[in-house]
């Protein structure tokens, strides 16, 4: 009889990077926002309507192309 491995429990709970924390970190892997996206990110509308704004976004730029 084989023993089962044991589940991997995380040590902490999962953690929600700011604004701030994520455009670090994209600038350190070289990834910038158009001032278009930093508008859309820094929007006070709801996730769901944020949502559909980068949606449409990225759906005009493939159509574009």
């Amino acid at each position: 009889m084989q023993k089962r491995p044991e589940k991997l429990v995380p040590k902490s709970p999962a953690t929600v990077l700011g604004r701030g924390a994520f455009s670090a970190i994209s600038a350190v892997e070289g990834l910038k926002l158009s001032s278009a996206g930093r508008k859309r990110v820094a929007s006070a509308l709801p996730m769901d309507q944020r949502r559909a704004q980068v949606l449409k976004a990225y759906t005009e730029l493939k159509e574009r192309k």
